[in-house]
């Protein structure tokens, strides 16, 4: 793992995501950041919660479960990607493909272009596992 090189790639990514304001790469199972790049600082409760928080959203079997019954699938897997909506922001939770025990959070204004957004979010989560 190159920490650098992630970060490299998370800088390049909140200029390159619209309307990004920070960006969270976790390890899943162990629900912690690997690195926290953001616009503007944040508080330190805020970079706590974070990685848990979505890693909890990563791992919910219900969701998986349901999932499963709808489409008839035998096998239950967990979610690959996450849209939430809030009053301010968008927030874009991706699994890795090539590592798929980690995932980004994108937390970006909820005034960007959502096709956008997700079509930038994927291709950034990309350069990020390359550096990883």
């Amino acid at each position: 793992m190159s920490g650098n090189g992630i970060q490299e790639a998370v800088t390049a990514a909140l200029a390159d995501v619209p309307g990004c304001l920070a960006i969270a790469f976790i390890d899943i199972s162990a629900g912690v950041a690997l690195h926290i790049g953001t616009a503007t600082e944040l508080p330190p409760q805020v970079q706590d919660h974070l990685p848990a928080a979505s890693a909890g959203l990563f791992d919910h079997e219900g969701l998986a479960l349901f999932d499963a019954q709808i489409s008839g699938a035998a096998a239950v897997k967990p979610p690959r990607e996450l849209i939430a909506n809030t009053d301010t922001s968008t927030h874009v939770f991706l699994r890795g493909k090539i590592y798929p025990d980690y995932g980004a959070v994108f937390v970006c204004s909820k005034d960007a272009n959502f096709g956008y957004l997700l079509y930038k979010a994927r291709a950034a989560l990309a350069q990020i596992e390359a550096a990883f």
